[in-house]
């Protein structure tokens, strides 16, 4: 069954890139994006607007999403209206990067957000002064919480914000989020959260107990909200910690799944002529095989709680709520002997993305839709759905397409940079860069094209399988 369309018409679309804003941004030049138009929200009388759940994992693989590993879910998506996007990706495979273009609905060289740290990179230089260093008009002021917020949602962030924010002592709440749970990355135990729950702001430690285990803290936090505002529309971030690494699972699904078993793919372990000197140069070994194995079967483990959470919530939400459910990046297995995330391949760019409403005043139409969608439609698609317009601060409208509306696009951007040593704004790969085999490579290009080997195109010196 085809994806379920909005009526709606359709206008011009905000270019993706080019211009002179992008121009100061990337330092060579990017092929662009061919999109076709974007749908504009549409008007909906205030009692019909559904409530939002945006539920993001961390370093999530698009093909761990089956039955088995998260039959909560899966469950949840067979047995109510649902779209599967079977072509979604993510055009920076890092998760600071990627995350303020999924609240922001633009890309990185829009945001200015570049990397998880340094000058260009993480929570400062998404914060305008005096709390961060941020440059780029699109920032904490212009994302989808704000623009809820101002249309009158309560709105709420539990678990991971961005890489940077010191939750054992910030005491600093972004602009649009009513209610404020914030944990470090690779949070399990032993960490520290900055919380406006059941108070002001304040900074407070869990240890080592079970009631620690992050995802059980964050499913309270979650439900403590969705309890709190069921009559009222509300938005809330539900960002999961898992499965990035160390990807250490509830003491319940400790060695729920093993290595035992896996049938690897050809690539695994494998360089070819077409790949970059930094993957050809990459040593392997057989112990490489064991521990890529033994993680992969950690982030299983641990994805696996995240399952049983979103299970926990689902019981909780009222009815006409649409609940969009992704990860932030892929990641491989040792896929083209890469352990990590990053890199301009399927595994690393690829994301799983869902939509499923709950008894929905317009009800979604289930089915899969084969389009390319990325992280950055998300914010123009459920601020449409929820007749939400954009932040007037902004600019410029959101880079994003509506996933439900008519828009179509054959390719886009894949951009990963590195900032110099010496100081400066980020730049991308040139043939003539060369990094340690055990480093990031940095690299703009595009993918044309939904599947995977579909062709190649050489930019800088990747050749990328499609």
């Amino acid at each position: 069954m085809e994806a379920h369309r909005l009526p709606v018409p359709a206008v011009p679309h905000h270019a993706s890139v080019g211009g002179n804003r992008v121009k100061r941004s990337l330092s060579l030049a990017l092929a662009v994006a061919s999109l076709v138009a974007i749908s504009h929200p549409v008007a909906q009388a205030a009692e019909s607007r559904p409530n939002v759940v945006i539920i993001i994992t961390d370093d999530q693989r698009w093909d761990s999403v089956t039955a088995r590993y998260m039959p909560q879910l899966s469950s949840i998506l067979a047995n109510n209206p649902s779209v599967t996007f079977t072509n979604s990706f993510v055009p920076n495979t890092l998760c600071c990067p990627s995350r303020t273009s999924t609240l922001t609905g633009d890309y990185s060289h829009t945001t200015g957000v570049y990397g998880n740290g340094g000058q260009y990179g993480g929570f400062p230089a998404f914060t305008p002064a005096p709390d961060g260093n941020g440059i780029s008009p699109i920032n904490d002021t212009t994302t989808i919480a704000v623009d809820m917020h101002q249309a009158g949602y309560r709105t709420a962030l539990v678990g991971k914000y961005l890489n940077g924010y010191n939750a054992r002592t910030s005491r600093y709440i972004p602009p649009g989020w009513d209610r404020w749970f914030s944990v470090p990355t690779g949070a399990y135990y032993h960490y520290w959260a900055a919380s406006n729950f059941g108070g002001p702001i304040h900074n407070r430690y869990f240890g080592t107990t079970k009631a620690d285990y992050i995802t059980r803290v964050l499913t309270a936090r979650a439900s403590t909200f969705l309890q709190a505002n069921q009559a009222d529309p509300f938005f809330l971030y539900y960002a999961a910690t898992a499965p990035h690494g160390p990807a250490t699972a509830d003491p319940r699904d400790v060695d729920r799944f093993n290595s035992a078993g896996y049938v690897q793919p050809p690539s695994f372990g494998a360089s070819s002529a077409v790949d970059p000197h930094y993957i050809q140069d990459r040593p392997w070994y057989p112990s490489d095989v064991k521990t890529i194995n033994q993680f992969h079967a950690a982030q299983l483990n641990a994805t696996y709680g995240v399952d049983r959470s979103i299970g926990q919530l689902w019981n909780l939400l009222p009815d006409n709520t649409i609940v969009a459910f992704m990860s932030d990046n892929g990641f491989s297995w040792g896929e083209h002997r890469w352990s990590n995330k990053m890199i301009p391949y399927n595994e690393d760019l690829r994301i799983p993305m869902r939509l499923v409403g709950r008894n929905l005043a317009s009800p979604l139409s289930a089915g899969t839709d084969p389009r390319i969608v990325l992280n950055i439609d998300l914010l123009p698609t459920l601020e449409g759905m929820a007749g939400v317009t954009t932040s007037p601060s902004r600019p410029s409208a959101p880079e994003g397409l509506e996933m439900l509306g008519s828009a179509t696009r054959s390719e886009f951007v894949i951009e990963h940079w590195y900032q110099r040593r010496s100081g400066g704004r980020p730049r991308a790969a040139r043939s003539r860069v060369r990094r340690n085999p055990s480093s990031r490579c940095p690299c703009v290009a595009r993918r044309r094209g939904g599947r995977r080997r579909r062709g190649v195109r050489r930019i800088g010196h990747w050749h990328l399988p499609e």
